[in-house]
């Protein structure tokens, strides 16, 4: 897009040209995926995955333009290329609530089921996933990709090398998985950029002051829409909330791009006292044929709020009712995976311990593991982000666990040693609650600090799979295996 055209239309869209510059000019896929030519053209467009109840085909289409123009249809053609003509769909309006204010009046959103038996979809002229594989062969996982800017910890939004989600989207795409695993933490650009870090993040579009939450329509087509386009365009898309999507973080901006669900844009509103409510999304299920006539059911339990070093017991009790609902949608299933954004069994680097250590634990998402105990039987894997590494655990007993934290956003300091104990025991063993008693010692504790995802293919066997972790280039930097409850890394 010639410069003079990309001013004029920062300027009649109202969005930073210091950020437009740094987006379309620097770490941005391509200007193909980031066009905003006459107010018109879509900013994004993707297929959510979604319980069937929701949707017959198990999708629903969403697109996002810039505010003023009304919602586009969605077109879909039925049966084989050129059998039928395209057939244009009504779609409704995803409003945010009165209540955030004007932190999304730049944007129009616009959602509509998919049809089942939809063989191409388009939205003004832009194609994007019609139905879901009928055989999965590849599954993508990435996870926690923003841009971090709050404080003192500002990352280098501005370059590739310092935020590097556009290579690792780019790459992902290329390595032509089937369904994209997204595990949470969209959302990082929860402050003004300083002006002593402009070089790093000048532009970035701040949030509003009189709102309780930090997130805002331009800071989602910064963080989110441009630099991940591709992957959102390509593939169906499972998605997962996580701990910067609570109501007071980018909550109000994820009911309205990223829910997998119809009609709850605004379930993180602000109350008219104006502060931000605690919401805990309903457990759910999909289901991904996979070769061989095997299906894999993924389980979702909002781990999005809760409490890291310590047991909130009011927070677990909450969270326990998601698990077990997450237990009875796993029940009698042959093949199920665990998807939720706090990791229920990972190890935190050493450096985030006290000094001496005393009763703190080695393992995090305190809340999480004790909402979880006893509820994961049915599964053969967690997986979830939140730390940003790449990490593998096996506590015996339980299923495995990999974290993908590692998709853009500032990796943890190094050092992840097994503990001497397991989870729910602190540096000295002792219970962290009495009356529940700690987990095993892992078998298995290794983790990775480079940015990228993870490719999970299906193997020969019974409920195996093959997970390779790559890096912004695509290059396997760990292969993995599956095998029942049982993950493992090789050297």
């Amino acid at each position: 897009m010639p410069p003079f055209r990309l001013r004029r239309q920062a300027a009649a869209l109202g969005h930073p040209m210091a950020l437009l510059a740094a987006l379309l000019l620097g770490n941005a896929p391509s200007p193909a995926w980031t066009q905003i030519s006459d107010g018109r053209s879509p900013l994004a467009v993707y297929a959510l995955v979604t319980p069937r109840d929701q949707a017959p085909s198990g999708l629903i289409a969403r697109v996002v333009l810039p505010a003023g123009v009304g919602c586009p249809a969605l077109e879909t053609q039925q049966g084989g290329p050129g059998l039928q003509p395209w057939r244009p769909l009504p779609m409704v309006e995803r409003r945010a609530a009165a209540s955030t204010q004007r932190a999304f009046d730049s944007l129009l959103v616009c959602e509509a089921p998919i049809p089942e038996g939809a063989h191409a979809a388009r939205i003004a002229g832009r194609r994007l996933p019609a139905s879901l594989p009928a055989r999965v062969e590849k599954l993508a996982v990435l996870g926690d990709t923003g841009c971090r800017i709050l404080g003192n910890d500002i990352q280098s939004c501005q370059e590739a090398s310092g935020w590097p989600l556009a290579q690792v989207v780019r790459s992902l795409v290329r390595a032509q998985a089937d369904v994209a695993i997204y595990l949470g933490d969209f959302y990082y650009r929860e402050a003004a950029c300083p002006g002593s870090n402009n070089s790093q993040c000048g532009g970035s579009p701040a949030p509003l002051s009189s709102v309780p939450f930090t997130d805002s329509g331009w800071g989602w087509v910064a963080d989110v829409l441009v630099p991940m386009g591709p992957m959102l365009e390509t593939l169906p898309l499972v998605m997962v909330r996580g701990n910067h999507e609570q109501c007071n973080r980018g909550g109000n901006g994820y009911f309205l791009l990223f829910d997998p669900a119809l009609d709850s844009a605004q379930r993180c509103a602000p109350t008219a006292a104006g502060t931000a409510p605690v919401v805990y999304a309903p457990t759910t299920a999909v289901d991904l044929p996979l070769r061989g006539g095997r299906q894999l059911r993924l389980v979702t339990v909002d781990s999005t709020n809760g409490s890291d070093g310590t047991i909130d017991a009011e927070m677990a009790a909450r969270m326990r009712l998601l698990f077990a609902d997450g237990q009875r949608l796993a029940r009698g299933r042959e093949e199920v995976w665990l998807l939720t954004h706090r990791p229920v069994n990972a190890v935190v680097p050493s450096a985030f311990l006290p000094s001496p250590p005393g009763n703190a634990s080695p393992w995090g998402s305190l809340t999480q593991t004790v909402a979880s105990d006893g509820l994961l039987e049915p599964y053969q894997l967690m997986l979830s982000s939140h730390l940003h590494s790449a990490q593998v655990v096996q506590v015996p007993g339980q299923p495995g666990q990999i974290v993908l934290g590692n998709g853009g956003t500032k990796l943890d300091p190094p050092a992840y040693p097994n503990p001497a104990y397991g989870p729910l025991a602190n540096t000295a063993g002792q219970p962290l609650q009495p009356g529940l008693k700690p987990l095993p010692r892992a078998s298995f504790v290794q983790a990775w600090l480079t940015f990228g995802y993870m490719i999970a293919e299906p193997g020969p066997a019974p409920r195996g799979w093959r997970l390779t972790m790559r890096d912004v280039r695509g290059a396997t930097f760990a292969t993995c295996s599956l095998v029942q409850r049982q993950v493992g890394c090789g050297e």
